[in-house]
């Protein structure tokens, strides 16, 4: 197999794992010991040396064999390199619990921010996220030995900020490791209990809901079928404004529970990252475009056939003094029922849930709760009459330059309208605001600054959709119509108005990400 070049790492690798179709023949501790004792020794038990004291996501898992595969000249077909990373992923994986709190990182939500304390701020996230870091499990000699890796792959790691200010081996050895074996053990109770658990099937039907970047809010189904991986997967896509897609891909489930699909949406390739419940009767996580994963949305979802469950209900806002239909999305629903700002009961079955129409009178705000039997989603849906103040998400943003023939595409980025109603004190900007949820608004940008203004940041660092709020940055590499020619970056204001409301974010345009793992 020719051997991949180091450029090719950030393209590549972060495919690789979604588009593996694993073979269910051949056993997974043969191709192991196939592939991996050449440079990794056994011990009496067989157990290979590294690789028997870590613990990682399938991401995780890909990357290692990637870097074999780049530093080390290990050649390996792409076939086995699948099925190795199943068989690591399912024996040597993360509890649910123990990737909880860094799911953000897998599902790549962009503007994710991180508060990480010392020492792990200057040691480790000053590089990579802290969620990679928390991604692992390993023995307390695999944390030191992982010191070691690091100063072998990176010489210069110990003359770089925040390292030459400092003792860094000193601290690594004699603070970091100890503080990593604590947080991040090999051995934990929680991952016995998932490895002797029944692992839920993904196999069946499902109904959920998500947002498309271009398109909004919207709802569907899905059939995984198959009887060995990577299963198909088909349905239909509805969005709010009735437009109805077809739903067809392929779809990978690692460590039991660890949902990864590529799907085609209409005519557009998304990607899903999601993670089962440990009872297999609902899906979360983010859905998005297979070459934007800045352009995406939350996903949730329920099991059909299950007991009475909601997954959400689209639209999740609607305007006062019209009419419409509310589509509640789950599963053995027998009728529903709307109450708070808006009372209605009843409903028509349907393949998704159940539909109910409404008209809202006008002057009506507030939020509205449904159920129906034993299923109950609080606050789901807001009418509203009015819009007190409007909030821009995220607050602050990163859009990458790229394309023009280089490896590095460009990152956009993609903002909501948020409306929001005074609270109890009656000024907006306050603890007491009551959030109506994502509402039409029309969108621009302008100058951050003086500097930006002076630079003409607005003229060169992209275009702002007026309608869908999605920034598209323009094209990488020097301009010779800027100040020293530099690249199309740019610090600007991002505005969205709605009706008489409106509200400002920030967002900055920056130079190309050149490596992009998997897990960044």
């Amino acid at each position: 197999m020719k051997r991949l070049r180091k450029g090719h790492l950030a393209g590549l690798a972060g495919v690789l794992l979604l588009m593996s179709v694993p073979a269910q023949a051949q056993d997974g501790a043969k191709l192991l010991e196939e592939n991996c004792s050449g440079c990794h020794a056994a011990d009496d038990s067989g157990a290979l040396s590294r690789i028997d004291g870590q613990r990682k996501t399938p991401e995780g898992w890909l990357m290692t064999i990637v870097r074999m595969r780049l530093f080390h000249g290990m050649e390996i077909d792409p076939q086995v390199q699948s099925e190795l990373v199943h068989y690591l992923a399912d024996t040597q994986g993360l509890a649910p619990s123990e990737a909880e709190d860094f799911r953000y990182i897998l599902e790549r939500q962009p503007n994710a921010v991180e508060v990480t304390e010392a020492p792990l701020a200057e040691m480790c996230a000053r590089c990579h996220s802290a969620a990679r870091v928390g991604l692992q499990r390993r023995t307390k000699d695999e944390w030191d030995m992982h010191i070691d890796f690091h100063v072998g792959q990176w010489p210069t790691l110990e003359y770089q900020a925040l390292a030459r200010d400092r003792e860094w081996l000193k601290i690594a050895r004699e603070e970091v490791v100890p503080l990593l074996a604590e947080k991040y053990p090999f051995e934990t109770d929680a991952w016995t209990a998932w490895e002797k658990a029944d692992k839920p099937s993904a196999t069946g039907s499902w109904v959920f809901t998500t947002r498309l970047p271009a398109k909004g809010e919207a709802y569907g189904t899905l059939e995984v079928s198959g009887d060995a991986q990577p299963y198909s997967v088909s349905g239909t896509l509805m969005t709010a404004s009735g437009e109805e897609l077809s739903v067809s891909g392929k779809l990978n489930v690692y460590t039991g529970y660890e949902w990864r699909a590529n799907l085609t949406i209409g005519d557009t390739a998304y990607r899903q990252v999601l993670a089962m419940s440990e009872d297999g009767a609902s899906l979360s996580g983010r859905q998005f475009l297979h070459a934007e994963d800045s352009l995406g949305g939350t996903f949730k979802a329920v099991k059909a056939g299950g007991k009475p469950a909601i997954a959400g209900v689209v639209p999740s806002t609607l305007p006062a003094g019209g009419s419409g239909t509310v589509q509640v999305v789950g599963t053995g629903l027998d009728g529903v029922a709307l109450s708070g700002a808006l009372d209605a009961s009843g409903g028509t079955t349907n393949a998704y849930g159940a539909a109910i129409d409404v008209s809202p009178a006008a002057g009506t705000d507030g939020a509205v709760s449904v159920a129906s039997g034993d299923a109950k989603a609080d606050d789901a849906l807001a009418v509203y009459s009015h819009i007190d103040s409007l909030k821009v998400e995220p607050a602050f943003a990163l859009a990458r330059v790229g394309g023009g023939g280089g490896s590095a595409g460009k990152v956009p980025a993609r903002f909501d309208a948020v409306g929001y109603w005074n609270g109890a004190d009656g000024q907006p900007g306050t603890d007491d605001d009551v959030r109506i949820g994502v509402v039409p608004a029309s969108w621009s940008v302008a100058p951050f600054n003086e500097e930006a203004e002076t630079l003409k940041d607005v003229e060169f660092a992209g275009e702002m959709d007026e309608s869908l709020g999605i920034f598209m940055p323009a094209v990488a590499g020097p301009n010779p119509k800027r100040p020293f020619s530099t690249n199309n970056a740019g610090n600007l204001k991002v505005l969205a108005k709605s009706g008489e409301a409106s509200g400002e974010g920030q967002l900055i345009v920056t130079v190309q990400r050149w490596n992009d793992p998997p897990i960044r």
